[in-house]
């Protein structure tokens, strides 16, 4: 895509403003601070909030390649190593799979890939079937199986991966709305819905689908993520299409994540031309993504975004955290994925 059209100039302005305000260089290394100063706690380090900051620097390069965004995710990523003593990894499962989706979108060859991969399929429990949330936890979740599913799809964990989105499906599908539940603890479910939870069971259905071992199998995968799709335009559609806001810290990610998905399932499903159906969901997930990044554009006051795109940034409180700028950003970024795209 042309690097000058409005798409990628929105994004390039929402990762500029990201990198300039929360991204700081100590020598040879950098991390990002958890909101602007003068915030209570806004020097703290969060680990999975970088995870996705890796991953939309990612999406950046692959939308606008440019060396010095190459130079500081090195720096980002030697940050990590120094801010986790070389472990790269936390007790919170769900922590690890995004960090490990960030490193396999950013260098398939790093060797911590192999070893978080392999502690996620390590952690799952064989009494229940899925992973619980973290270390001794008795939540077991979408935050944590979701993502799992999608990193351990692109391993050579497939089986594990088929065997999470599974119970994913089985357990917390919600036969009211057809959205995803957030998790189960000691046995009673937890009904909370969530956009990321949608973005992740879309994910891992589209990452089952790609690598298939048959047109069954893959049907079966695609059909998943089109109905989850539609669900989602269900739930939106009484608010323009907007996705509810789960307001700042680790909530200002949620939406962003959902978008991401949804982006990759409008393309996936635009490459079917002729198929009706799934040129009605790759529609129907593009228009999502677009009215959110053009609502989110709308409401940017001074360089920042707002955490509920149905409102103008302030400058106080929640929008002034990483996480609602950053998951703006991954937005804004998974609308220049979609921008090009011709489903009608």
């Amino acid at each position: 895509m042309d690097a000058t059209s409005p798409a990628q100039a929105r994004a390039m302005a929402a990762e500029s403003a990201v990198v300039r305000r929360y991204v700081h260089r100590y020598g040879p290394v950098a991390w990002a601070h958890a909101a602007t100063p003068g915030v209570a706690g806004s020097r703290t380090w969060h680990y999975w909030w970088h995870a996705h900051l890796f991953h939309v620097f990612h999406d950046a390069e692959q939308h606008r390649p440019d060396p010095r965004r190459k130079r500081l995710q090195r720096a980002l990523h030697r940050g990590v190593t120094v801010r986790t003593l070389g472990r790269w990894t936390t007790p919170f499962y769900d922590d690890v799979a995004w960090m490990t989706l960030a490193l396999q979108h950013h260098d398939l060859n790093d060797r911590r890939i192999d070893r978080l991969v392999r502690r996620l399929d390590e952690a799952v429990d064989p009494t229940v079937g899925a992973l619980p949330w973290a270390v001794g936890s008795a939540l077991y979740n979408a935050p944590a199986n979701g993502p799992a599913a999608i990193a351990l799809a692109w391993s050579a964990r497939r089986g594990s991966a088929v065997d999470l989105d599974a119970w994913v499906a089985a357990v917390l599908h919600d036969p009211t709305t057809g959205l995803v539940r957030d998790g189960v603890e000691n046995g009673a479910v937890r009904p909370e819905l969530w956009t990321y939870n949608q973005g992740v069971a879309i994910g891992s259905a589209l990452a089952l689908a790609g690598g298939a071992p048959d047109a069954g199998a893959q049907e079966a995968h695609e059909a998943r993520a089109a109905s989850l799709v539609h669900a989602v335009a269900r739930w939106c559609d009484a608010d323009g299409g907007l996705f509810p806001s789960a307001g700042g810290g680790d909530g200002g990610l949620f939406a962003g994540i959902l978008a991401r998905y949804l982006a990759e399932a409008a393309v996936w499903f635009a490459d079917h031309e002729a198929n009706d159906e799934h040129r009605a969901v790759s529609r129907t997930a593009r228009d999502l993504v677009h009215r959110n990044a053009d609502a989110l554009w709308r409401g940017r006051r001074a360089g920042l975004f707002a955490a509920d795109p149905r409102r103008a940034a302030r400058g106080t409180g929640e929008d002034l955290d990483l996480s609602v700028q950053l998951g703006a950003w991954i937005t804004l970024e998974a609308d220049v994925a979609v921008a090009g795209l011709v489903t009608s």
